[in-house]
């Protein structure tokens, strides 16, 4: 008899969390790690961007051979999934087959990962560090794949059915938000408020987080002190490696998922990399902008995620999926429109335009970070049920090994060496990066001008201006590729479409459950109500601690922490705060001479306040009120840099003045 693992609901929610900190600190290494040792593409002038790179502006790397030997590296990294979900598929040992390979490779993966951001040949030796990095980073690669193809395979046999399956991987699509959520929004607030270096966070803050990857050690019921159940079911002789990969690449259902995965990876894992370089280099936004646009981004996607199992119920999860990459294509060029490039200097419009990129892109994020997962699981699930073959590490390692590739390919080899190069609207293109002349830091942003001989208000990063276009191209890819996928994922269609295949297949077993209960349903929208809500308070705290912060730039007697306290965790209490803020603002716009509003026009602003402070009881909550008090916190910024550059421009023209008269 079958040994249940996960018996409750809150234990599916924490087997779930369990790849949480190893796939955060994987994702923060995709975001930052690479512009951190080469930031080429982002320039330190930019407000609390020093801190998102090892030392202003210094690269540690060489920059010709970098990416392709981490680009090797990476596709090393898919390589070996294949063996290692071989080993962990037909491992037999008294602990288990999945927990021991998690419980060997733990602590190599903690060790491996710090060594990366700790470079021993400091500036001076990029030769070292690329070689020292190169290493640590294989090693990093092997044993993080071991413990998550172990983690990811053991799916198919702690979950009992479908529905089963859904929830664990829609928890785990939550998590997996949260992790972007704190990398791409909570981290640039972290580095500004600890003011540490992003390689002194990483080790501080960030790797103790890895300790999630334990969990699965004490919630896998296998081995024999629970009579081997992970061999119920399964032929006395084992799955062969080279039947395993057999039965894994000729799988249509599976090949043809794997076509449209490719492409959506190429591109996303493309944007993910040179997204801050795209939002502070491209866009010319600090950190409050990123921040901003992030929440326009992730804040929606547990609701998104909802409205997806809605449409997938009626439509199929084919025609859904498809939705998801027209609309991340259409998103995904706001980040070319709202470049300086396209707007100049327009902050509010870039903003707009943004924001407004993000919440579409937001229908397709969610569904990246669980259709891999869900429809992998699911497959290999229902063969296992009809064959009695049990491989599904090996379906997981598939994935793995072409996703690799392609974000090999994109993210590391082509973008990591089309952010060295620059263009001028003026006319030309030259390859720059970061040098250290005389013990000086010479960012690639200040030095492509001088080697093109223009202004440099004319130059611009080319990398950060063809990833749109590269992203939006492959999705599209994608949408029509999906074409040949089934309209969905149920047992029934699964067991039909490998019926085509093995003609002498028995698909009874599965050929009546096509939909899942009413009461799977639900349970299903419960999550997704419950998730959303506190996806947005995540963000809402982030936006209200950067609000009050530059409230208190520009109010100096304001208390931000007091007035932060109160109106996060105190319902109602918050149109105190609001109301004050706005006040004091309102009186700093005066002092300044900027233009006002008219009473009437102020009452009814107050009276706005009151009334959306009564339906969102807690300030994280309130996004409009936020966006009005942002709004009149940009224009006083606005106001006050006209002012300091007009200074700034007395100040030369008397120079002038006297050099002539001299």
């Amino acid at each position: 008899m079958k040994v249940r693992s996960l018996t409750n609901k809150w234990k599916e929610f924490l087997f779930a969390f369990s790849g949480f900190g190893p796939n955060l600190l994987m994702v923060l290494m995709g975001a930052y790690f690479t512009d951190a040792i080469n930031p080429s593409a982002m320039s330190t002038a930019k407000a609390g961007i020093n801190y998102q790179i090892f030392a202003s502006g210094a690269c540690y790397i060489l920059p010709m051979v970098f990416p392709i030997l981490y680009a090797i590296g990476k596709v090393f990294d898919g390589i070996i999934d294949v063996p290692f979900a071989h080993i962990t598929d037909t491992l037999s040992t008294k602990w288990g087959r999945r927990r021991p390979a998690i419980a060997v490779c733990f602590i190599p993966m903690v060790l491996s990962y710090a060594m990366c951001w700790w470079p021993i040949g400091g500036v001076e030796n990029p030769t070292l560090n690329t070689i020292w990095i190169i290493f640590w980073s294989i090693v990093f690669f092997a044993t993080y794949t071991m413990c998550l193809i172990a983690f990811y395979g053991s799916l198919s046999t702690v979950c009992e059915d479908e529905p089963q399956r859904l929830r664990v991987s829609t928890y785990k699509s939550f998590f997996d938000t949260i992790s972007y959520c704190i990398v791409y929004a909570l981290v640039p607030l972290l580095l500004t408020v600890t003011k540490m270096h992003i390689n002194e966070f990483v080790l501080i803050l960030g790797l103790p987080f890895m300790a999630t990857m334990i969990i699965p050690l004490f919630m896998i019921k296998e081995g024999k002190k629970y009579g081997y159940p992970e061999n119920d079911g399964l032929l006395p002789e084992k799955v062969s490696f080279k039947e395993s990969l057999k039965l894994t690449f000729t799988n249509k259902t599976f090949a043809n998922w794997l076509a449209v995965n490719c492409c959506t990876f190429f591109g996303l894992q493309m944007f993910l990399v040179a997204m801050n370089a795209m939002i502070m280099g491209g866009m010319g936004m600090d950190g409050i902008g990123m921040t901003i646009l992030n929440t326009c981004a992730f804040a929606p996607v547990p609701v998104m995620l909802y409205i997806f199992t809605k449409v997938k119920a009626k439509k199929g999860i084919r025609f859904t999926y498809q939705t998801c990459l027209v609309a991340f294509a259409i998103s995904i060029m706001s980040f070319f429109v709202g470049s300086t490039l396209v707007m100049g200097d327009n902050t509010t419009v870039k903003m707009i335009i943004g924001c407004v990129g993000g919440v579409a892109g937001s229908w397709a994020i969610g569904a990246f970070f669980m259709m891999p997962y869900m429809i992998t699981a699911q497959i290999s699930a229902i063969e296992e049920q009809l064959t009695k073959k049990n491989h599904s590490a090996m379906y997981f390692a598939a994935n793995a090994l072409l996703t690799s590739i392609v974000g090999a390919i994109s993210g590391t080899l082509i973008y990591e060496l089309i952010k060295n190069v620059f263009f001028s609207t003026s006319g030309g293109v030259t390859w720059a990066q970061s040098v250290v002349e005389n013990g000086v830091v010479i960012e690639a942003v200040d030095k492509a001008p001088v080697n093109l001989g223009v202004d440099a208000n004319t130059v611009f990063n080319l990398g950060t201006t063809l990833v749109p276009f590269i992203v939006a191209l492959a999705c599209i890819v994608g949408a029509l590729l999906a074409f040949r996928m089934p309209k969905d994922y149920t047992p029934a269609l699964v067991g039909r479409e490998l019926k085509k295949q093995y003609p002498d297949l028995d698909i009874s077993s599965v050929e009546n459950d096509n939909e899942y209960s009413k009461t799977e349903k639900g349970e299903i929208i419960f999550v997704q109500i419950g998730l959303s809500i506190l996806s947005g308070f995540i963000f809402g705290f982030i936006w209200v601690a950067y609000l009050f912060k530059s409230i208190k730039e520009i109010v100096k007697d304001f208390k931000p922490k007091l007035g932060y306290f109160l109106s996060c965790f105190i319902p109602f209490i918050q149109v105190v705060f609001i109301m004050k803020a706005h006040c004091r603002l309102r009186n700093e716009a005066h002092k300044r001479g900027m233009r006002m509003l008219k009473q009437p026009w102020y009452a009814i602003q107050m009276a706005t306040y009151i009334s959306l402070s009564i339906m969102f009881p807690i300030l994280p909550l309130n996004f409009i009120s936020l966006a009005f008090l942002q709004r009149y916190v940009n224009a006083i910024y606005v106001h006050d840099e006209k002012l300091e550059k007009a200074e700034i421009e007395e100040v030369k023209k008397a120079q002038n003045t006297e050099l002539v008269e001299a």
